[in-house]
């Protein structure tokens, strides 16, 4: 096997071919599964940073290509179940998230109308808000949701602005086809969660399953219940990481990092029973390569996305065995 040098070339996701967001084109690309990015992370009330998450998770991706698409944990070969591509970067608006907002749903309306299951690249977790809104419009039902986070990002608004990276699960919750019943977070803990965000969790029936949680009742059994959740009478399920999940140890590349959380392992298995499931749409967010020298986080980042793509070959091959 002749092998190139992996970091070669212009960088895209996997080394996948750059097809514009425009639903012509990825059909005459034939593209199935779609990489979109959003740098921005104006919305950020702690480091900013995330903007730069997309590239270094493209760069680092290249990683991950030296087997040719095959993901050994899944005994899966990518390419023979998924046409990628990827689309490049939204054109966010620096200071002007709804006009930013705006841009992203209709770079996503073009991935949807040529049938393509797209994967966002953050940016800030503000990310999460165009990214649910235009799945749940193209879903023909209600939508689940699921998001691996340290935080609750329940908030209504921060300084009376509704679109921050603070608040994608008020905005989830806002939407009129999501339940909070349906609505899962997963790896919840520290010391940087406000209470009246707990009380909103409460209030809309949200189920949070904390790190306390994981140690108790094991990763297998909280992500079997999470999917089992966020897949109950809806037609697609929404997967967000937020890359903070993870312990600091594990991910210091990161906007709000916390002591604390998830493990690499914790993490990977977990992902492998919820991407298992119906996901429709996912992301991962705030990734903040200027905070991490070696450029771990990134490849975090770039590798729990390419799980994600393996979970979903997976399942188109009928061979889901988790």
């Amino acid at each position: 096997m002749t092998m190139a040098i992996l970091h070669a070339g212009i960088s895209t996701f996997l080394q996948a071919p750059h097809v514009p967001p425009n639903r012509d084109a990825l059909r005459r690309a034939g593209a199935d599964t779609a990489i979109l990015g959003l740098p921005y992370d104006s919305t950020t009330v702690t480091r900013p940073g995330a903007s730069h998450g997309p590239r270094a998770m493209r760069d680092a991706s290249a990683h991950f290509s030296f087997g040719g698409g095959y993901h050994f944990d899944y005994d899966v070969h990518l390419p023979e179940h998924l046409t990628l591509v990827d689309c490049g970067d939204v054109d966010g608006a620096a200071g002007r998230a709804q006009e930013t907002v705006e841009r992203t749903e209709r770079a996503l309306d073009e991935l949807y109308a040529a049938g393509c299951f797209p994967v966002l690249l953050g940016g800030d977790n503000m990310t999460t808000i165009p990214g649910a809104r235009a799945l749940a419009r193209h879903l023909d039902g209600r939508m689940g949701f699921v998001m691996f986070d340290t935080h609750l990002d329940t908030a209504p608004d921060i300084d009376g602005e509704p679109l921050s990276h603070c608040s994608p699960v008020h905005r989830v919750l806002d939407l009129p086809s999501v339940a909070g019943h349906n609505v899962v977070l997963i790896g919840i803990h520290g010391a940087a969660n406000p209470k009246y965000e707990k009380d909103i969790a409460d209030e809309h029936g949200v189920r949070v399953f904390t790190v306390r949680d994981v140690d108790r009742l094991g990763i297998d059994e909280v992500a079997r219940r999470a999917l089992a959740a966020a897949a109950d009478g809806t037609d697609g399920i929404y997967l967000s990481i937020d890359i903070d999940v993870l312990d600091g140890a594990f991910a210091q590349g990161t906007c709000g990092p916390e002591i604390g959380g998830l493990t690499g392992r914790e993490l990977v298995r977990a992902l492998e029973i919820v991407a298992s499931g119906p996901v429709a749409a996912a992301e991962c967010v705030e990734v903040a390569p200027i905070y991490d020298p070696t450029g771990n986080t990134a490849r975090v980042g770039a590798r729990l996305v390419v799980d994600i793509l393996a979970a979903r070959a997976r399942r188109l091959a009928g061979e889901d065995r988790s």
